[in-house]
């Protein structure tokens, strides 16, 4: 709910707080606007990407390669 806060700390004590600034719809789904504050340091980058041929862009689940059997 707007005005939740966490904080959440790592076993080094770091820390980084959150709080939900406002509920909002998105996408005709519920969602949230939060805020964030904290430091970060960058340790890595990484690229997705999608074959225009790959059979399943938006992924896929166990019963589409495994399905369950006629019952």
């Amino acid at each position: 709910a707007a005005g939740d806060r966490f904080i959440g700390r790592s076993i080094i004590g770091s820390e980084f707080a959150c709080r939900i600034e406002a509920d909002t719809m998105l996408a005709d789904r519920p969602a949230i606007i939060p805020s964030i504050s904290g430091r970060a340091w960058i340790t890595g980058t990484r690229q997705e990407m999608v074959d225009p041929d790959d059979p399943w862009p938006e992924g896929y689940r166990l019963s589409d390669t495994w399905p369950q059997p006629a019952g």
